[in-house]
């Protein structure tokens, strides 16, 4: 449980329930601390700890909000589950005594990007997801970037045309 100033004033569930419940009506969290007696990094630590952030991003969506409340319900745990758990076991990871295998550091920063990759896509940037805006490719433009290929048997109208004069 989490403590005031001076060590006082413990938040109880009840406490941290409604801590959260003004967290998710969109409270300042300086409004927040004030109420429960608490310094602001206490309540962002409850904030990031319990995946509340990630909870109010995931009510805000159009895909959560079709939803019906029990599958909001079954996918908001699954999300704070999946978070916790990708959190202990990175922090294992990184404070055992022996040095992570390939295989674990490579799924480690598999973790990272496709978090990051959310992120992105959640703030409209462009992610790997989704490549670029760049217009469609027409026939031609298409056999070109094939004739590069050393393995097409595809030659470009290029190398057709010189073909043609010598």
């Amino acid at each position: 449980m989490s403590t005031g100033p001076n060590g006082k004033g413990k938040l109880t569930a009840k406490k941290l329930e409604t801590m959260k419940r003004m967290y998710m009506e969109y409270k300042p969290i300086s409004q927040i601390a004030k109420v429960f007696g608490v310094q602001r990094s206490t309540v962002n630590w409850h904030i990031n700890t319990n995946a509340w952030s990630a909870e109010r991003k995931l009510q805000e969506s159009e895909v959560f909000s079709s939803f019906d409340d029990s599958k909001k319900v079954d996918f908001v745990n699954m999300t704070k589950h999946s978070v916790a758990i990708m959190t202990r076991s990175l922090e294992a990871l990184a404070t055992r005594h022996e040095p992570p295998t390939i295989n674990e550091a490579t799924r480690a920063a598999d973790i990272l990007k496709t978090l990051d990759n959310i992120l992105r896509l959640d703030e409209g940037k462009p992610t790997d997801i989704v490549e670029s805006t760049e217009k469609a490719m027409d026939g031609k433009e298409l056999k070109k970037k094939l004739a590069l290929d050393p393995f097409s048997n595809i030659e470009s109208d290029e190398e057709n045309d010189e073909k043609k004069i010598n």
